[in-house]
């Protein structure tokens, strides 16, 4: 039987490449780009936390975020600034130093809505999903392939018009979809800061 979060993990993952298609048509005419063009660029370093029966599991999140618009949004904004709803990639490799030194890298694929509060500061929310590798062996999780469900929030403090200091929330789980036991997942909180360029 299908547990019901590997019924959703797909399901966003269905969800994500029907997006990314049907708006692959509209973007140029939408956002004034040849799709698929970059409109962000950043990277994102977090520290997380959680216990495992080893002890505590402490990862440090290092990312590369870039982000594809897919529609615009009018903000009422006085600089004529929008919200966005985008896709992105995070390739990532992903150190631990406790309780043994381990590593974790992969690639999250993602939604992300930004929207935009003043001239200078954004809230934005974004889930994403993506294979990855970990060494980390533990008695409640399988090491070797796994995926990774994330979801996120954050505030974007624009430092120029086309530059912001990131700080975000993450909650992640990881586990293998039944493909090895054990297989309990490792669920993980985040807190991060980052720095992006908009084009």
């Amino acid at each position: 039987m299908i547990k019901f979060g590997i019924f959703l993990r797909n399901a966003f993952v269905v969800l994500t490449v029907l997006t990314i298609l049907v708006a692959a048509d509209r973007v140029d005419a939408e956002v004034g780009q040849t799709w698929p063009a970059v409109s962000e660029s950043g990277v994102m370093m977090g520290y997380g936390y959680t216990k495992v029966a080893e002890g505590r599991y402490k990862p440090f999140l290092m990312i590369w975020h870039v982000g594809f618009n897919l529609k615009e949004f009018s903000s009422g904004q006085s600089d004529g600034r929008k919200n966005t709803l985008s896709w992105y990639l995070e390739p990532q490799i992903n150190p631990s130093f406790s309780p043994r030194t381990d590593v974790e890298f992969g690639v999250g694929v993602g939604l992300k809505y930004m929207h935009h509060i003043t001239d200078r500061l954004s809230a934005y929310a974004m889930a994403s999903v993506g294979p990855h590798w970990i060494t980390f062996q533990t008695s409640d999780q399988a090491d070797g392939f796994i995926f990774s469900d994330t979801v996120g929030v954050g505030l974007a403090i624009f430092v120029t018009d086309r530059s912001s200091f990131n700080l975000e929330f993450r909650a992640r789980h990881i586990s293998n979809g039944e493909l090895a036991q054990p297989n309990v997942g490792i669920d993980s909180l985040f807190g991060a800061v980052g720095y992006s360029v908009f084009f």
